[in-house]
């Protein structure tokens, strides 16, 4: 394991980017489920969460705390594609700084309204 989050003073599982260090990953036998699923590829979300975490202007988005599914904590994350629509990544934290990307898919109707109010952005009628 990494020695940052003893250094920054946070639990080993919660979502932290460390410029020039952290990395973001998926798991590529679930590439073809997601996209099958929910028309989205993990290869994109890592594209998407890349533009969100960078130190310079990104799209607008919002992060959730820390939640326990499947035995580890996860973190959801809503942003805009590029496309304009709003979409939701569920990642986690692996060893050495790493963001596993877990599912990418284009926020509910519910979870876009809650978007708005958190961001003031809302999709146009073509997105």
């Amino acid at each position: 394991m990494s020695e940052i989050p003893e250094r920054l003073g946070i639990p080993d599982w919660e979502f932290r980017v460390v410029i020039g260090r952290t990395r973001v990953d998926y798991d590529t036998e679930k590439e073809y489920a997601n996209r099958e699923k929910h028309g989205y590829s993990l290869e994109s979300a890592v594209s998407l969460l890349e533009s969100i975490v960078s130190p310079f202007s990104g799209p607008p988005h919002i992060t959730s705390e820390g939640f326990l599914e499947a035995g580890e904590v996860r973190h959801m994350h809503m942003a805009v594609d590029d496309c304009g629509r709003v979409v939701l990544l569920v990642t986690t934290m692996r060893p050495e700084e790493t963001v596993r990307a877990i599912s990418y898919r284009r926020a509910s109707e519910t979870e876009r309204e809650q978007f708005f109010a958190a961001t003031g952005f809302r999709e146009s009628n073509e997105a």
